[in-house]
């Protein structure tokens, strides 16, 4: 137990050194800032150890980030907060004019860009030399063709979008994440053989079914419950923590019971972020509550994109894997592209409208995040691993650090945003 405070206190206080160090020198938003000091002192580090090997620097780095379990760090508790947080502030009535298509993006979007992906990884991993099976190129191609909710939430954030636009690429972001870690399994299962045998496309369905509905019903249930409990009392301090417990208590439960945690705090999140819910606070209460909300969202995400930027140490590029970290975003891009260009050419048969602008900005509003690396991260050792870490961090790299910065300036092009009224903190 002390080793983890020990743990918790340090990564903390470079959060915060790193925070500090983006809102005086760097000043860019919260996600790239992070990311980029990361990333950098992981290279400080590199080149110390390269050029004093007898330091032993590099083994002690390692060792320190050996023992932060990045995958379960975020699949297991920083995604609970996160999403519960970014649920709460979504425009529901914009949601639900977009519904139709936040449906289609987050399931069949998903799936297409999916298959173009994991072809054309399958392809490049050969044209470089690396005999990658095609199972494994699946597993790539399901792993970061989800648009990441904790990226795409932190760009919207300082993203002035049509309500519309930003309604629906948060709602793609916070629900296609369910989907894409039933197809993980089933992939990975497939591809480490353990699961060849049974996996069928109605098996595959109906599991992806019960996961996500049964934790949509878990969050329905658990969000109704902790409003009507806010609803009797007037203290702000007690509503603030009945929130932060139904955030844990759902997301605990619905990972108990093998369904979609994700899916379960989104639900929770609405629910506690509806009209319905605000009648029944108190103004005082309102005014604590989205600061605190907004607090938890900022710091989980400091550490997130700094422990992501850390956790490069872990690749291994040699040529061929370099390679595909450099040609990945943009087989990511192109297979974005169709797959947002085909549902959006069904949207007049929903009475919705769709152009080539808006794919294009669908398209480039396609984030990936610590999501995408954590999936890669947890890949068990092999001959694989390495490749799709690699592809993995170079798509994650270009969407936080070009595609974020630049959507704004896209958005004011094609007509899907106006400028904002007043800059972002950076921390």
């Amino acid at each position: 137990m002390p080793a983890l405070f020990e743990l918790t206190a340090l990564v903390l206080v470079v959060t915060a050194g790193a925070c500090w160090l983006n809102a005086r020198l760097l000043r860019l938003p919260l996600a790239v800032g992070l990311l980029l000091i990361g990333l950098g002192l992981t290279l400080v580090v590199a080149a110390v150890d390269r050029l004093a090997p007898g330091l032993a620097y590099g083994a002690a780095f390692g060792g320190l980030l050996a023992r932060i379990d990045y995958p379960a760090l975020v699949l297991n508790v920083l995604l609970a907060y996160l999403l519960f947080a970014g649920a709460m502030n979504v425009n529901l009535g914009a949601l639900r004019q977009r519904g139709w298509a936040v449906a289609i993006l987050a399931t069949l979007g998903t799936l297409i860009t999916a298959g173009i992906v994991g072809l054309g990884f399958y392809g490049l991993a050969h044209m470089v030399g690396i005999a990658m099976p095609l199972s494994w190129a699946l597993v790539f191609g399901v792993l970061i063709s989800p648009t990441d909710p904790i990226a795409v939430l932190a760009m919207t954030k300082r993203t002035a979008l049509q309500e519309e636009l930003r309604a629906q690429l948060e709602g793609e972001a916070l629900f296609n994440d369910g989907v894409a870690v039933v197809l993980f399994r089933a992939a990975l299962a497939y591809a480490v053989g353990s699961g060849a045998d049974h996996l069928s496309l109605s098996g595959l369905s109906s599991h992806a079914l019960i996961e996500a509905g049964g934790g949509a019903v878990v969050g329905l249930a658990g969000g109704v419950f902790a409003m009507a409990v806010i609803r009797a009392v007037d203290d702000w301090a007690t509503e603030t923590l009945v929130t932060l417990a139904t955030a844990t208590a759902v997301y605990a439960l619905a990972l108990h019971l093998h369904w979609s945690g994700p899916i379960g705090v989104v639900v929770a999140g609405l629910v506690a972020g509806s009209d319905w819910a605000g009648r029944g606070m108190s103004r005082r209460t309102v005014d604590h509550l989205h600061p605190f909300w907004r607090m938890v969202d900022e710091g989980m995400n400091a550490v997130l994109f700094l422990l992501l930027g850390l956790k490069a140490w872990e690749l291994r590029l040699d040529p061929a894997a370099l390679i595909l970290a450099v040609a990945a975003p943009l087989l990511i891009l192109a297979a974005r592209w169709i797959a947002m260009a085909l549902p959006t050419a069904l949207l007049p048969l929903v009475k919705r409208r769709g152009s080539l602008a808006l794919v294009n900005v669908l398209t480039w509003a396609g984030v990936r995040g610590g999501l995408s690396a954590a999936m890669a991260l947890s890949l068990p050792e092999g001959p694989w691993r390495q490749p799709i870490v690699a592809a993995t961090f170079g798509v994650v790299i270009f969407s936080i650090v070009v595609q974020s910065m630049t959507m704004e300036r896209l958005a004011l092009k094609t007509g899907y945003g106006e400028p904002r009224p007043e800059p972002e903190p950076y921390c």
